[in-house]
């Protein structure tokens, strides 16, 4: 029996470790938005400028990237409940723990698969920076 509840203990630590994280990269997301909001909504603009085309190219990136982060979030929360549920099940009924902890397992798993994709997302918005300094290296 002792054996058993190691198995969610185990997990346990790393699931709101990842859980900060993923609020961390929410949090930088949330400010990029806000500034390339302001930005664009003070600033007069041509429908040709460059600057403006991939600031909208980026807008839909951090949609998607959105998106992502609330469905990481979620089956991060979900994964942690789970793993709580299945401490008790350790004690409470015992041949049901190993199915509910390894569904706590599965979901943390998701998070961390969505958190790849979203990191995808996050080096393609960076791309689009690189290609604004390549363009000014261009014109020096």
């Amino acid at each position: 029996m002792e054996n058993l509840f190691l198995l969610p203990a185990i997990l346990f630590p790393a699931i709101p470790l990842m859980m900060t994280n993923f609020a961390n990269r929410y949090s930088s997301l949330a400010s990029l938005i806000r500034k390339i909001h302001d930005e664009l909504i003070d600033k007069d603009f041509s429908k040709n400028d460059p600057s403006i085309i991939r600031s909208l190219e980026q807008i839909e990136i951090f949609r998607k990237r959105l998106s992502l982060n609330r469905m990481m979030q979620t089956m991060a929360i979900l994964s942690f409940i789970v793993n709580l549920l299945s401490i008790f099940f350790v004690f409470l009924y015992p041949p049901y723990f190993i199915p509910i902890f390894l569904l706590g397992v599965f979901l943390f798993s998701i998070s961390i698969s969505l958190y790849i994709f979203e990191l995808r997302l996050a080096v393609q918005t960076l791309n689009k920076h690189l290609e604004d300094l390549q363009d000014l290296r261009v014109k020096l």
